[in-house]
């Protein structure tokens, strides 16, 4: 399946800035994540959904993670 790298025809280099930039947004959405449950719990109100949702999306990741893996794997001969 050919990805968003492959349709703009990415070299090496340019992947590689690609994931970083993909690695740098993900950080910064957890920390506004992670921000949003702060200011929640200092305003006295407890964000179930967020605090749940961290370890649930930490999970999903895990598990497409080891998906992606298996699947990507060669065949041994």
């Amino acid at each position: 399946m050919a990805s968003e790298m492959d349709a703009l025809r990415m070299d090496e280099r340019q992947r590689l800035c690609w994931l970083k930039a993909n690695r740098a947004t993900l950080m910064l959405v957890g920390i506004c994540w992670l921000g949003i449950i702060a200011y929640e719990l200092l305003a006295h109100r407890k964000p179930w959904f967020y605090i749940i949702m961290v370890p649930v999306f930490a999970a999903i990741r895990f598990v497409s993670y080891r998906y992606f893996v298996r699947a990507g794997r060669m065949p041994q001969e």
